[in-house]
């Protein structure tokens, strides 16, 4: 993606859309894809690829009848339910071998507002910047995130604490501090998040990761090797209400919220092995660490007495990772029970 002096776009932007697709219920994925339709952006192709991971509706079935604006292509590819993270890897795969500069991605029960993608490119392109996102709002709430997360309440210490520079609605940052500010806090909702594919381009989802923190994983990784972020206090998605895998598992009576914090203990701990943590960093990983095992250890032991229902092959995940964290479900189980009193 190249630009002239002031920063705006030169030649075409071939930018990369990335749609998982898995969903109980007609028209949605056809809202996502019209509001790609309408971004209100010249200079800009995109091939949209959609990966029908074994979803009860078909993909296919969707778009058969689309009429597609002439800067718009559409690939379907189809596997067997392998989960949002694979889903996501096999487009990044496929658009690795077309001339992509620009990857986004669109969650098929999400729409992005008009002006996203022209808002992104033109930040990335402007600021220099590798890594890319916005605010967001969802069905559920009168508020977008960044009105409700708690390091936007006193943003005059948020941009003292992380280095952040605010000009009007756009806030620029050095990779390494918004590493920072993505461990205490998860802000980069997937289909807000906008990247240069030709900087990092070797990245992908962790597929490991079933039911939590395979993108947080991700953003960890593409911001850790960006020179500069840029993100947004104009929200540029609308999350929408399809299914949703890590929010239809905050309720602990069902046995999917034993497998979201379970692999969110695991994320953390790949955390603590995979990058370079000062001891300021170590301490924050750590302490969600304790805090997610202990709750894993309090549902395991209450699901095995209700008959819920136990994951044993995330289990064997959490032992082979910590082998120690078997031995203190009995204690930890117990440690929850006394501070919830």
């Amino acid at each position: 993606m190249s630009c002239n002096m002031k920063g705006y776009i030169m030649d075409i932007v071939n930018v990369g859309v990335v749609i998982p697709f898995y969903q109980k219920e007609n028209g949605l994925l056809f809202n996502a894809l019209n509001s790609i339709f309408k971004q209100k952006v010249v200079g800009v192709k995109f091939t949209i690829t959609i990966v029908d991971d074994g979803s009860p509706i078909k993909a296919i079935s969707e778009v058969n009848e689309l009429i597609l604006p002439q800067n718009c292509s559409l690939k379907v590819i189809e596997q067997h339910n392998q989960g949002p993270a694979a889903a996501r890897n096999r487009a990044l795969d496929y658009l690795s071998k077309q001339n992509i500069s620009v990857i986004s991605f669109l969650d098929s029960d999400d729409c992005w507002l008009d002006f996203h993608i022209e808002s992104a490119i033109k930040a990335l392109c402007k600021g220099n910047a590798d890594f890319y996102f916005s605010d967001h709002s969802r069905f559920d709430s009168e508020h977008s995130l960044f009105k409700e997360v708690g390091c936007f309440h006193d943003l005059e210490r948020a941009s003292s604490e992380y280095n952040i520079h605010i000009d009007k609605e756009l806030a620029t940052l050095r990779g390494e501090d918004c590493f920072n500010l993505f461990l205490n806090y998860y802000i980069s909702q997937t289909s807000s998040v906008v990247y240069k594919f030709d900087n990092l381009k070797d990245h992908r989802f962790d597929e490991s990761l079933l039911s939590a923190g395979e993108d947080y994983f991700l953003w960890l990784q593409l911001v850790n090797n960006s020179s500069k972020v840029i993100f947004s206090f104009n929200k540029g998605v609308y999350c929408g209400r399809g299914v949703n895998i890590f929010f239809d598992s905050f309720d602990w009576s069902r046995k999917e919220a034993l497998s979201r914090i379970g692999y969110e203990a695991l994320f953390y701990r790949k955390i603590f092995t995979y990058f370079n943590l000062n001891s300021n960093q170590k301490k924050i990983v750590k302490s969600n660490i304790y805090r997610l095992e202990e709750q894993f250890s309090y549902l395991w032991i209450r699901h095995l007495l209700t008959g819920k229902g136990l994951n044993f092959e995330l289990l064997n995940k959490i032992f082979r990772s910590s082998p120690a964290s078997f031995f203190l479900i009995p204690l930890r189980f117990i440690s929850f029970i006394f501070k919830s009193k």
